[in-house]
């Protein structure tokens, strides 16, 4: 499609629309057809794992679906009860982990749990307007295939034209059950101009940041520098949460089984929910510093961060995790790449922090977290390690820039 659109200067532009459902007697229909889903996912992995020890060849989707689903669905009559495409994206996601296994990118495929997010939703796609926004005596809903209209929570401020204008497509829907919440993100598909990226640059539109976890990070560009505070979420409502997980370790649970009482399900909704608030709060706070950025400047920079490794320092991985680098990034790197402006990252092995922005020189014993400052033995100059940090990152982004033909106007 967009080699077709490529000569009128247009491109296909897909995103997600995350609404929050209020399911009511679709409830029990929903939960079936992710039991569903997650029944013929695991099914298909134990049936791919079991060809391959018998014939050793790879048990295709559209095999599988030939020769081995219609039977399922005749001795698990439960099956019937779900479209087709939750089935084909269930396997889907089979496939891809295998993809992702072969290539290094992940372990080998797990079975999916209700216990897991893995095994807590399902993905239909669009076909035939089986998947349709619409109002019904003044209430918004989602028209989902074989479950019906799900009424949702229209965001506020916005219409139903609002959340699907003109010229912009359903693909595909994905229901999601977080305990007893469920939200649904519709995958959506519409033509926008290509975006047009410039050749010149003038240095106070590149914006660069040294992310952290004392302030969020050190943000600036050529004229001036910044810190952004670290929010710090997960503080803000560790009282509560402490007490609701205290209160939930005291409630029954089976080892054996892994059930738990009524209370103690009682209890892990109001610890979910807890945690929730904070997920919600750090994603709204990561949205609008990334629309900023976005909106006023033309190349973002950053330090590629080996955020799995650094994880893996037990003082360190509940302040990382809490921060949310990752999501931040992700966010940012496509509201520029949408609107025509660039996102680069400088390598992880650039030593920002050990090098003199002064007179290069690189002073290894700076690899402790703990030196917060430091002089540099060979030109005298103090340093501020997240300030020289940061301008190092500057310098090493605009030499980036100008290595693909940019042209930087200082």
């Amino acid at each position: 499609k967009n080699k077709a659109l490529e000569p009128y200067g247009k491109c296909i532009y897909n995103y997600g629309l995350l609404l929050e459902l209020i399911p009511g007697d679709q409830t029990s229909r929903i939960n079936q057809n992710i039991g569903n889903s997650r029944y013929v996912h695991n099914n298909y992995l134990a049936e791919r794992i079991k060809y391959y020890d018998e014939h050793r060849e790879t048990l295709s989707i559209d095999q599988y679906k030939k020769e081995f689903l219609p039977k399922l669905k005749e001795e698990k009559e439960f099956l019937k009860r779900t479209d087709k495409f939750v089935y084909q994206n269930a396997c889907q996601n089979v496939d891809t982990a295998y993809q992702n296994f072969f290539s290094g990118k992940a372990g080998f495929p797990n079975f999916a749990s209700s216990r897991k997010p893995n095994g807590n939703s399902f993905t239909t796609n669009y076909t035939n307007n089986n998947i349709e926004l619409k109002m019904i005596d003044g209430l918004p809903y989602l028209k989902l295939p074989k479950i019906g209209n799900v009424r949702f929570v229209l965001p506020k401020g916005k219409t139903l034209a609002d959340l699907q204008p003109q010229g912009v497509s359903i693909k595909s829907a994905t229901v999601t059950r977080t305990n007893s919440r469920y939200r649904v993100s519709l995958q959506m598909e519409t033509v926008i101009d290509r975006p047009v990226f410039p050749t010149v640059i003038h240095a106070d539109e590149v914006f660069f940041v040294d992310l952290g976890l004392k302030v969020f990070g050190m943000f600036g560009n050529a004229k001036e520098t910044f810190t952004v505070p670290n929010p710090r979420w997960i503080k803000v409502h560790a009282r509560r949460l402490r007490r609701f997980q205290q209160s939930l370790s005291r409630k029954q649970y089976d080892q054996n089984t892994h059930r738990g009482s009524k209370n103690w399900e009682k209890a892990r909704a109001k610890v979910a929910k807890e945690q929730r608030k904070t997920a919600d709060q750090r994603r709204d706070f990561h949205h609008k510093l990334a629309r900023a950025i976005a909106d006023n400047y033309t190349a973002f920079i950053c330090e590629d961060l080996a955020v799995k490794n650094m994880m893996k320092n037990r003082h360190l991985s509940k302040a990382i995790a809490s921060v949310g680098w990752s999501q931040f990034l992700t966010i940012v790197k496509y509201k520029m790449e949408k609107a025509g402006k660039y996102f680069r990252k400088v390598s992880r092995w650039f030593p920002s922090s050990q090098t003199c922005r002064c007179c290069g020189y690189k002073n290894t014993e700076v690899k402790d977290l703990k030196v917060r400052e430091w002089t540099c033995p060979q030109c005298g100059t103090w340093h501020d390690r997240d300030e020289n940090a940061q301008k190092n990152i500057h310098a090493e982004g605009l030499s980036i820039l100008k290595s693909e033909g940019i042209q930087i106007i200082m």
